[in-house]
């Protein structure tokens, strides 16, 4: 596993644990949903860098479709996600939507991370060819 793989997973169960410091969100904490949302955050974007990681060795075209559908889907998900779940009047609404932003907040933060570090892969051109 890379190195951002670790970090996410680290990152992850960092998360996964702080929502049990909160006293606010403990009885939220101790549901299926918040290891679900941690865990379901955790895999979209690990999918979604696999994509990213595919188009980086391509185009850099592809790169930026990439990055730019990656994001689209991420925000699409989000909002699904808390749609469905406010609508269907699941228990503890507020820390879920909290819980929700947090796991976001983080899998960007690493999915910034990957994409920053996958661009300075030397795929442009030559420094020779640059300076002609």
């Amino acid at each position: 596993m890379k190195a951002y793989g670790w970090v996410g997973a680290l990152g992850s169960l960092v998360l996964y644990g702080l929502a049990f410091a909160i006293p606010a969100s403990r009885e939220f904490a101790a549901s299926w949903a918040w290891p679900a949302l941690v865990v379901g955050y955790a895999a979209l974007t690990s999918a979604l860098i696999g994509w990213m990681d595919r188009a980086a060795k391509g185009s850099p075209m592809g790169f930026v479709a990439a990055v730019n559908g990656a994001t689209a889907a991420k925000l699409l998900v989000s909002a699904s996600v808390v749609a469905v779940y406010l609508v269907a009047k699941g228990p503890h609404p507020v820390p879920f939507a909290l819980g929700l932003f947090a796991a976001f907040a983080w899998n960007t933060v690493r999915f910034v991370w990957v994409s920053q570090t996958l661009n300075r892969n030397p795929t442009a051109s030559p420094p020779e060819k640059a300076a002609e």
